[in-house]
């Protein structure tokens, strides 16, 4: 995916038969975003490649070498799909991880939208914080007046992550 895998995407390939192997220096980053977000299911070990995925509900699982993977999959509440690079038997887990994602799909697509949800209104509150906090140093800064809703925190919605919120939202 990201062009410095690209060598050792093909090398995977010619071992499957000649996979497609669709990379950064052959896509720009919108593209992939839509090849990503078409998947049916992935396991990656790029932090922004599983992320990316998630607001169209693609069942992942991630192979970490830091915390970024490891602590979404946490959240997500999918310890289960996640890998270390450094396991000795990161083949026969890869294999059945593989497994789940095919035949748990559903479960792994509700902590997906779940979270999500959550993290859209997690940002929202962010602006809000923000909006404080520029408040308290520059007074006479002009801000909105009267109550404003979470939405009113965030760039306009999509119709897709509209439609995740309605399904998956928790309040």
């Amino acid at each position: 995916m990201e062009k410095l895998d690209t060598e050792a995407c093909h090398v995977v390939s010619g071992k499957l038969g000649g996979a497609p192997v669709i990379s950064s220096g052959d896509y720009d980053m919108y593209q992939l975003v839509s090849i990503l977000r078409s998947c049916r299911m992935m396991v990656s070990s790029r932090y922004h490649g599983i992320v990316t995925c998630m607001p169209s509900l693609v069942a992942s699982a991630g192979v970490t070498m830091d915390e970024r993977i490891r602590n979404l999959m946490h959240e997500r509440g999918h310890s289960d799909l996640l890998l270390t690079v450094d396991d000795p038997d990161l083949e026969e887990k890869l294999v059945i991880i593989l497994g789940k994602l095919n035949t748990e799909s559903e479960r792994i697509r509700e902590g997906i939208g779940q979270t999500v949800a959550r993290n859209l209104k997690v940002m929202a509150r962010m602006g809000v914080f923000f909006e404080e906090h520029l408040q308290k140093c520059y007074p006479d800064f002009p801000i909105r007046k009267g109550l404003q809703g979470w939405e009113d925190y965030l760039p306009p919605l999509s119709p897709n992550l509209k439609k995740l919120l309605e399904n998956y939202s928790r309040d």
